[in-house]
């Protein structure tokens, strides 16, 4: 049975609420622009508010692949989870909150379950999960905030 790794990250972004949810939920823009440029993005299909796409990425020096369904909520936020690959069963939630105007809050919530090796190495494999999400958000935020969204 596995255990349950669950962290949360929040953080705000000088851009209109309708901005920042359309950006983290666009994998097209991100993969063509290259927000995250230590992932890979394929997109699989995308119907209404449903996207099907593989992300690959180098974790704690271990490669990982997965292939993801992302739903947009009818709230806006955004339920991604991990149908196949490495992290099978890993579920992420992104909401947004406005702050006024131009700012909008974002909440990132992940639940990792977490067996063998990731099991025993738990505390570890929590700080790399947290520094990879800062990092990733960051990168959304500099997208978002310096180079525009969206782009021609």
């Amino acid at each position: 049975m596995s255990a349950l790794l669950t962290t949360e990250f929040s953080g705000t972004i000088r851009r209109p609420i309708d901005t920042v949810s359309r950006q983290f939920g666009d994998v097209h823009h991100h993969s063509t622009h290259h927000v995250h440029p230590d992932l890979t993005f394929t997109i699989l299909s995308e119907q209404d508010e449903v996207c099907r796409f593989r992300q690959e990425v180098r974790l704690m020096g271990l490669k990982q692949a997965d292939e993801i369904v992302q739903t947009r909520l009818p709230d806006g936020s955004i339920d991604s989870e991990v149908v196949a690959g490495t992290n099978q069963g890993m579920r992420m939630l992104q909401t947004f909150r406005q702050e006024g105007p131009e700012a909008t809050t974002v909440k990132i919530r992940i639940e990792v379950p977490v067996s063998g090796v990731k099991k025993w190495f738990k505390p570890l494999f929590k700080a790399a999960v947290d520094s990879t999400l800062k990092k990733a958000f960051e990168e959304d935020r500099v997208d978002l905030e310096q180079r525009g969204y969206p782009r021609g």
